[in-house]
């Protein structure tokens, strides 16, 4: 075999440079090319507090190609400009915004390239937002679900309900101090699922709950779903304006509360929902009015019941004993129906005393006999009725009959 010639060594260059002249060098080119401050569009990826804050930017492209750079918010501009930004949006910088801002190209040669940040235009931010919020809403209603969960009846009781809210919220304590007395009742049987409620994973995070949730129905129907959040930043409500989040809630096959924390700002789950109260406190308020009503309509539905199955056995005295016999048999059956029905909602009425029901803010009326009087019907001219309160009681005069 022929002898590998040995590699002939490579002799250094005469003429080099080093590597910050290179990296000099690329400053001056970057400082010719923009020279200047110039308005940048982009979508944050991740903000990075540390005194100053840095901001990493992204766009992606149509055809997915994805351009991205570090922006800097120096501690000397950082809080007046998060002032600006905060009283137009209600929040500071997050990821997933979109933002315009007004910067200068820099390159620095121990730590790269970056644009630093002078200014922001809030607006366009709120524009965008608006924007895409509008087009959720356009598609829900061409897709004919926009307001279809608010077509459902609402519900005449509450037993079984889901309820989603994030892990460990203060809004959820809020809600399960009043929800724990009537399940430890056995008054309400709710499931209680976890979810993600801002952030990149809150979409996939509520979707998921929302499916299990459907499952749950699937298997025994549910009275509602309830999904509650309690406070925070106002930006933070941004993450659950989702198409899907809004399409999952606006098909749920029974009626859809929410809670989410906030009484000005409605979110996209709000507008599909079928009922929107302001906080979970007041979601579960609005669950213990139904259990109430449920309660007080079945007491009215076994009078009626009874007194239908008494004149049912006056009538059938007219006839013969074997007629007698099977109606009398029909009216017990009907009878013990009722009042199994009745029991269940008696039940769910024991946590309701007239005590607590009253420092809620009612009152309590009496007739001159002390009779309770629930309809204005009862109600005579020059009668004297006793209003009851948690405090006291008044005594007042009706000037004229209903």
């Amino acid at each position: 075999m022929p002898r590998r010639k040995k590699a002939e060594t490579q002799r250094p260059p005469e003429n080099f440079l080093e590597l910050s002249e290179v990296l000099s060098y690329v400053g001056q080119v970057i400082a010719r090319g923009v020279p200047g401050a110039v308005w940048v569009r982009a979508e944050i990826a991740s903000v990075t507090d540390r005194r100053h804050l840095y901001l990493d930017l992204v766009e992606v492209g149509t055809e997915g190609e994805v351009a991205k750079c570090r922006a800097t918010l120096w501690a000397r501009e950082r809080f007046a400009l998060e002032a600006k930004f905060r009283k137009a949006t209600g929040g500071l910088f997050t990821a997933g915004q979109k933002v315009l801002i007004y910067c200068t190209a820099e390159f620095h040669e121990q730590y790269g390239f970056s644009l630093h940040i002078l200014d922001v235009s809030p607006e366009f931010t709120l524009g965008d937002a608006a924007q895409r919020l509008e087009a959720m809403r356009e598609t829900l209603v061409l897709e004919g679900v926009y307001g279809l969960n608010r077509l459902l009846d609402a519900p005449e009781d509450i037993d079984r309900l889901v309820v989603i809210s994030p892990q460990e919220a203060a809004g959820l304590g809020d809600f399960r101090r009043e929800m724990d007395r009537l399940e430890a009742l056995g008054l309400v049987h709710p499931v209680y699922l976890e979810a993600t409620f801002q952030g990149r994973e809150a979409s996939a995070s509520l979707t998921r709950a929302i499916e299990t949730a459907r499952e749950l129905h699937a298997q025994a129907p549910l009275d509602a779903l309830v999904v509650i959040r309690g406070g925070g930043a106002v930006s933070d409500l941004a993450w659950l304006n989702d198409l899907n989040v809004a399409r999952a809630l606006a098909t749920f096959p029974v009626p859809v509360i929410t809670g989410l924390g906030h009484a000005r700002d409605d979110t996209l789950p709000d507008e599909v929902a079928h009922t929107r109260t302001d906080t979970p406190s007041k979601a579960a308020a609005h669950l213990i009015r139904l259990i109430v009503q449920g309660a007080a309509q079945a007491q009215e539905d076994i009078r009626t019941i009874r007194g239908q199955a008494a004149q049912v056995l006056v009538d059938a005295d007219a006839g013969t004993q074997w007629l007698k016999d099977r109606v009398r048999n029909a009216a017990v059956r009907r009878v013990e129906t009722a009042q199994t029905s009745v029991e269940h909602l008696m039940r769910q009425a024991l946590g309701l005393t007239p005590e607590r029901t009253l420092k809620r803010g009612y009152a309590l009326v009496r007739d001159q006999a002390g009779h309770p009087v629930t309809q204005a019907a009862q109600v005579r001219a020059g009668e004297t009725l006793t209003l009851e309160w948690v405090d006291g009681t008044v005594n007042a005069t009706v000037k004229d009959s209903p």
